[in-house]
């Protein structure tokens, strides 16, 4: 496995990973934009149109009809955020050509299937077709709605909202319905052409080809006029901020959001394995004390958003256990900080995110991800080359980045009904 990058245009990029471990092939191209709602809606709504068809495939019953013709070939478009940057991702897997009957060059007709919906959408009257919008928008309100049913998912993005105030970040990746209101057929179809013109681009493909082919799809792009989108990284301010918000539901949520140091920024293997060892694994500091030893919490574990430099533990707890809880998830993060962790902990907590690493190789998708996640971060390394900064992180890092984080809000969202 190796990678390589190359830049045909200022702002657009190509990725290659090189492999042949796969018998079929993986393109995928990402339009980076600053995190805004505007953006996170947009790009959200345009995720459902544009894959409704484009001028040769109207419909997405011949769409489905074209990629069955060619050996099941497969297509998507999605948006997502990262960090504080919105992305919509167009990505294809098809049948290696080496594989083909007859010698098909399915890539050369996957490549143009993509530049069809990229470049050749369904205009009416200088925008979308107007069912189609607003269809979509119907279907963007239902998904945005529908988190708030999932009390889970809830009080995670509650937790980010109130913690991120005023920062890019605590907007949701999906945007939001007052803004999602304010689309219609021609200024999504303005919003479109915008991206286009002015979206840091990176075009990744996963396969046995090394170098080149994405070359014209990049030339067909301009230069882009600034410079990809960055992330603000602050610092906790002051004493953490505490918000109860109660709701009527049987089992409470518990969200505590922290701000890391510039260890954990400066050392991206080492974050990783600290949250590994706190709350990012079965085998992880929360989890064995937290909800297996002292039964506190139905779950209970920890993420981070390297982008941003934030970590977050999600709970769910009783609202009776709420303040044991809390200190109880806090004394195992003071104990990691104070060193108090065997080596048996942390050669665990290494095996396990090594396996989830070497893991990455099995999918071509994941690869693709771990590419555009690198290009994002300025720092692109196979999954190899992860691995080794993962065995050489040192125990004393770990400790360090531990005592940086610095909590900055504890969001539970209480529950007011008889708890099961």
């Amino acid at each position: 496995m190796r990678f390589v990058q190359e830049k045909p245009r200022r702002g657009v990029i190509c990725n290659y990973g090189v492999t042949e471990r796969f018998k079929t092939g993986y393109v995928s191209v990402d339009f980076v934009m600053p995190l805004t709602a505007e953006n996170a809606t947009g790009l959200s709504l345009l995720s459902g149109v544009l894959s409704r068809g484009c001028r040769r495939y109207p419909r997405m019953d011949q769409i489905s009809r074209l990629l069955a013709g060619y050996y099941g070939a497969s297509f998507s478009i999605t948006a997502s955020k990262a960090g504080e940057m919105e992305l919509l991702s167009f990505s294809f897997t098809h049948l290696d050509n080496e594989y083909a009957i007859d010698g098909e060059d399915l890539r050369a007709a996957m490549m143009d299937f993509l530049q069809e919906i990229l470049f050749c959408p369904l205009i009416e009257n200088e925008g979308f077709l107007p069912d189609y919008v607003e269809q979509e928008k119907v279907n963007l309100a239902d998904k945005i709605k529908a988190q708030f049913n999932d009390k889970r998912i809830y009080a995670a993005e509650r937790c980010k909202e109130l913690m991120c105030a005023g920062e890019a970040y605590g907007i949701h990746e999906m945007g939001d319905p007052e803004t999602l209101k304010s689309f219609d057929p021609q200024s999504l179809y303005r919003f479109y052409a915008r991206m286009m013109r002015e979206a840091y681009v990176v075009i990744s493909s996963v396969g046995k080809d090394g170098g080149g082919f994405l070359d014209p799809l990049a030339e067909r792009f301009p230069d882009r006029p600034g410079a990809m989108p960055e992330t603000e990284i602050k610092g906790a301010a002051g004493s953490a901020k505490e918000i109860i918000e109660p709701m009527e539901l049987n089992q409470s949520k518990l969200n505590l959001g922290y701000r890391l140091g510039q260890t954990a920024l400066e050392n991206g293997a080492a974050c990783r394995l600290f949250n590994v060892l706190y709350g990012g694994s079965a085998t992880s500091r929360l989890f064995m004390n937290v909800r297996e030893r002292l039964s506190l919490c139905y779950y209970c574990s920890s993420n981070i958003d390297r982008f941003k430099n934030v970590m977050f533990v999600s709970s769910g707890v009783e609202a009776a256990k709420y303040e044991e809880a809390r200190q109880e998830i806090e004394s195992q993060l003071a104990a990691v900080a104070a060193g108090d962790f065997s080596q048996e902990e942390l050669d665990h907590a290494k095996i396990y995110l090594i396996d989830s690493i070497r893991s990455l190789s099995d999918s071509e998708s994941a690869l693709a991800s771990l590419m555009l996640s690198g290009t994002l971060r300025g720092v692109l390394q196979t999954p190899e080359q992860e691995i080794g900064e993962i065995e050489a992180v040192s125990r004393e890092t770990v400790i360090a980045i531990a005592r940086e984080a610095a909590l900055d809000t504890v969001y539970f969202l209480k529950g007011v009904q008889g708890e099961q």
